[in-house]
């Protein structure tokens, strides 16, 4: 090595030094569900290529999709506990530690998913609310976006309200158990992998979930009718958590990075999801399934704004006075 190269790398060292960037750092990142899901294949890849890259190697990950080292309803354990590091997140899965984001599952919730993806972001009164109680469970939230209004998949035709009466359907979090209670059917929490299986031996009617979720795990196969529900049943804010002992222990430069790098790769996955809904759609239908999608004033629209109304008037009474107001102002 010649003496000129040698200062070279004397001063690039020193450089990395100076900006926190050395320290080599390994983050296990966990997913759940379909691979094939916009959430995670338009949002993993491009997330952990753009850190490497920013922090010249110094942080590296080891990936584990598909449920390998968590499921969608242990992520609320396993992320504070430090049993993985970054993970998918639905965010009314923390209701039991943090009962206000069930919110975000009600038909009261304001924003559309092109104003949770131009409003919802670091810096926001809204988004820096959700993560300072987040942070109170030793967590920090690296990104929220919306996959979309919930669909349901049934074995039985679904247009209005009454039709649920007594029906047996998969929740996906007690947020939506309680809603599907208000609407009299009999609702059953079962996470993603249970849901096929389910709709398969009868053990459940149907099954609410996110439209991408049903395509790319093939709800098609085993039930016949699917309605969108176009926000009548609120939507589902999903996205990255990080275990906070973690993050902090991270320099800043390196924090930066992650949080730079979520940012970037969570508009790329919301932007595709809210360009390629109606197409997840197309693909129900092209698979044999009735799809019903009420309109705005429709009669069957109608009724479920009726149905919601009253149920809407009892959630508020649960939520914090101060997260109302914020949501106020959508």
């Amino acid at each position: 090595m010649t003496t000129h190269t040698f200062g070279k790398c004397v001063i690039a060292a020193a450089l990395a030094l100076a900006t926190g960037l050395a320290t080599a750092q390994t983050l296990s990142l966990a997913t759940w569900g379909a691979s094939s899901h916009p959430q995670v294949k338009e949002f993993t890849k491009p997330f952990m290529e753009a850190v490497e890259k920013a922090s010249k190697g110094a942080i590296s990950f080891k990936y584990f999709p598909d449920d390998q080292m968590v499921k969608q309803a242990f992520v609320p354990n396993a992320i504070p506990a430090g049993t993985v590091d970054i993970s998918l997140a639905t965010l009314d899965s923390w209701a039991g530690r943090i009962s206000d984001v069930s919110v975000t599952v009600m038909p009261l919730w304001p924003l559309s998913m092109q104003q949770t993806r131009d409003k919802l972001v670091p810096g926001s009164d809204l988004f820096e609310w959700f993560d300072g109680q987040f942070r109170k469970s030793g967590v920090k939230i690296l990104c929220i976006f919306d996959i979309g209004p919930p669909v349901v998949s049934t074995t039985f035709p679904l247009r209005v309200p009454e039709d649920l009466k007594g029906r047996k359907l998969r929740a996906t979090s007690k947020g939506h158990a309680e809603l599907l209670q208000s609407l009299e059917a009999s609702p059953v929490v079962l996470s993603v992998g249970e849901v096929y299986q389910a709709l398969q031996r009868g053990t459940v009617d149907g099954a609410v979930g996110g439209l991408q979720g049903m395509v790319g795990l093939k709800h098609f196969e085993v039930s016949k009718h699917l309605m969108a529900s176009n926000g009548l049943l609120g939507t589902y804010i999903h996205g990255y958590v990080m275990n906070l002992k973690r993050y902090n222990a991270l320099s800043k430069p390196q924090q930066e990075i992650i949080m730079k790098a979520a940012a970037d790769a969570r508009n790329r996955a919301q932007d595709f999801m809210i360009g390629s809904y109606d197409q997840f759609l197309g693909v129900a239908k092209e698979n044999g399934m009735e799809v019903f999608v009420p309109t705005m004033e429709s009669p069957e629209w109608n009724k479920w704004q009726a149905s919601a109304a009253s149920f809407n008037d009892v959630q508020r009474g649960k939520f914090s006075p101060e997260l109302l107001k914020l949501l106020s102002a959508y």
